[in-house]
């Protein structure tokens, strides 16, 4: 029995991925991986998988690991590429799945781990969400407009982070990362307020401080090394809140716990428009961020990552995520309905969302 919620669950299993992080961390393969089988299809973006290929080739010489196919899984998670993946000949000859790249590439290997039973192990090109170790999947419609969730309880096996390839990844998408990654303290704190918690909520709660703490001491040189393409020990506890910790905390806390306001803010923003300035992930949910803490009426914090965001280039205004005032009316009343706000401590209405922003607005003006 599986459920999520309360304490009516007889039994339930958790699992935990590995990691392996360093600028060799590819070494392992051969340590970690021929236990589980002598075939190995990859799936991957094209640039993740020129990026991991000739480390990944060479990790793997005389261990007895063969490579049945290189599948380019670039694009949407959609459920027609991970179906047409998943029927992949290449796939079907592997004892287990190697993903590569970014977070929607290995969303769809994950996807199809899932549907086809085999064992996975994640190696992400770049630090811009958890799901290298995460066992949710974000599914997408073909034009990029939110779908789903697809919820398992199978995390991959092992996550390789080769710090060597992540500093040259986009600055860009570790600055996203480091916005959704602090959601998950503030969505989790707020959500669990006054809850009576069990084993795996409270153990999940308690590990979302690390979601924000690490990322205020060490995000902002963590970027600028980034620029620099210097692993250093800011980059690397930066990456490894984005991509671990928030993953566990996923992993373990109830689905209500993990996202509600600046998660859900950021699906229907994300659904308005097809312009790219809209589709940025970490960037929404940092807005919605601040307008949860206005809510929530933790001045201090708000003012905290507030000043974070100016710091690192998040988004503080609405002009930030080019969104005119129209937009959001229509965000905060499809908002207003959704499941995930609910959850919260107190009602949230649309009223209250237009008066964060509103109060936002104003104290961005005054900051300039």
């Amino acid at each position: 029995m599986q459920k999520r919620r309360g304490f009516m669950t007889k039994r339930y299993t958790v699992s935990f991925p590995n990691y392996t992080i360093g600028e060799e961390a590819y070494d392992k393969i051969r340590e970690i991986c021929p236990r589980y089988g002598k075939t190995v299809v990859v799936i991957g973006g094209r640039e993740g998988v020129e990026a991991a290929q000739e480390k990944m080739v060479k990790a793997v010489e005389g261990v007895g690991l063969e490579f049945t196919g290189f599948i380019h899984a670039s694009g949407q998670t959609t459920r027609k590429a991970i179906a047409r993946i998943a029927n992949d000949s290449a796939v079907a000859e592997a004892d287990m799945i190697f993903a590569v790249g970014g977070g929607k590439v290995i969303d769809t290997a994950k996807a199809v781990a899932h549907t086809v039973n085999k064992p996975y192990f994640t190696f992400p090109t770049v630090a811009g969400s958890c799901a290298a170790s995460a066992s949710i999947a974000t599914v997408y419609e073909p034009d990029g407009r939110f779908r789903e969730y697809l919820y398992s309880i199978v995390p991959p096996v092992h996550v390789f982070i080769c710090t060597r390839i992540l500093v040259h990844a986009p600055v860009e998408v570790l600055r996203r990362g480091i916005g959704d990654t602090m959601a998950k303290f503030y969505e989790a704190q707020i959500a669990s307020r006054g809850k009576t918690l069990c084993h795996r909520d409270g153990m999940g709660i308690a590990l979302s401080k690390m979601c924000a703490e690490p990322l205020y001491a060490y995000g902002a040189q963590a970027l600028e090394d980034n620029r620099q393409h210097r692993a250093s020990l800011a980059f690397e506890e930066t990456v490894l809140a984005v991509i671990i910790t928030s993953g566990l905390v996923s992993n373990l806390a109830a689905p209500e716990y993990n996202g509600h306001i600046a998660h859900a803010l950021f699906v229907e923003l994300g659904n308005l428009s097809a312009r790219e300035q809209c589709r940025q992930h970490g960037g929404l949910v940092a807005y919605g961020i601040l307008l949860l803490l206005l809510c929530d009426g933790q001045v201090e914090e708000f003012e905290r990552f507030f000043r974070f965001c100016r710091r690192i280039g998040l988004p503080t205004c609405r002009k930030d995520i080019g969104a005119g005032e129209d937009d959001i009316h229509r965000v905060f009343q499809a908002t207003e309905k959704k499941q995930d706000v609910r959850i919260m401590p107190y009602k949230i209405t649309q009223s209250v969302l237009l008066d964060a922003a509103r109060k936002l607005e104003t104290y961005h003006k005054n900051h300039q």
